[in-house]
């Protein structure tokens, strides 16, 4: 049996910069890997078959799962000569922003590629799992990165950034097509990312947590009120900065002071998931 974790990020920056012609947008991001992650166990089986076991139900069939679908293209692709048995161990939120899914389809191109000792690069398999996700080139790397365009385009960042993230999880699934659909390109306030890149390049913690951005966040709000909500409720604490990631609803908080984050927790809904992790950059 091989094991891959599968890591959850956070976007200090999101930045939408134009609508494309294949519906998608141009983005500009800032990406960072949290020690968050689901766990995925691999092993070969006689029966030519993909079997995925989970301790949470991700899809009503199995194969509209994307752990499946990418596995079944690279058994398919490259002629491997024995089933396949997929254990998911899911802690990160499904539908959050968090890219728990493209973590799980990552996770699994890379299990696959050792498993089978298919000596891909990690750049080929960035490639690869660009045909099914634009976070899953990111999160094969899992490295703190600034990335471009759909989110394939990525430039890595040398430094290292260590802080302690509170995750706060509304009970809602946010549909990611749905909030980009929303988007309104006259209403969208760009920014410049290199304030963001100087202060973690300059290791100034301050600096960063005033350049959390997210132009995403009027129109998931829009859709979403609950999460604007939250939001203004944990901002009333006077934290150091709070943001949502992706498309949401996840909302991500930086605050060093530990009784004040208990407190936060104290006075969220008992229905909204908390997860105290750092980032793993």
């Amino acid at each position: 049996m091989l094991k891959e974790k599968a890591y959850a990020k956070i976007n200090l920056f999101l930045d939408v910069l134009a609508k494309r012609d294949d519906f998608y947008h141009d983005l500009e991001m800032v990406m960072a890997p949290i020690a968050l992650h689901d766990t995925l166990r691999f092993t070969k089986t006689e029966k030519a078959d993909i079997e995925i076991i989970s301790n949470i139900k991700i899809t009503e069939r199995k194969e509209d799962n994307l752990v499946y679908r990418v596995a079944h293209f690279m058994m398919e692709t490259f002629q491997l000569d024995a089933g396949l048995k997929i254990i998911i161990d899911k802690q990160i939120p499904m539908a959050a922003g968090l890219a728990g899914g493209s973590a799980n389809a990552a996770a699994t191109l890379r299990g696959i590629n050792r498993l089978f000792k298919l000596n891909l690069s990690l750049q080929k398999l960035a490639e690869i799992g660009a045909q099914f996700g634009s976070d899953i080139p990111y999160c094969i790397y899992n490295r703190l990165c600034i990335a471009r365009g759909k989110g394939e385009q990525l430039f890595f960042l040398k430094n290292t950034l260590k802080a302690p993230v509170l995750i706060v999880v509304p009970p809602l699934e946010v549909s990611t097509k749905k909030v980009y659909e929303t988007v309104d390109m006259k209403e969208v306030n760009n920014r410049k990312i290199t304030t963001m890149t100087n202060a973690i390049y300059n290791r100034n913690y301050s600096l960063m947590v005033q350049e959390l951005y997210n132009a995403l966040e009027p129109f998931t709000f829009t859709l979403f009120p609950e999460v604007k909500k939250l939001k203004e409720t944990i901002a009333a604490f006077n934290v150091e900065g709070v943001l949502m990631s992706g498309s949401g609803p996840a909302l991500f908080v930086f605050h060093k002071d530990k009784n004040q984050r208990t407190e936060i927790i104290n006075s969220l809904p008992n229905e909204t998931r908390v997860i105290m992790t750092k980032i793993k950059a």
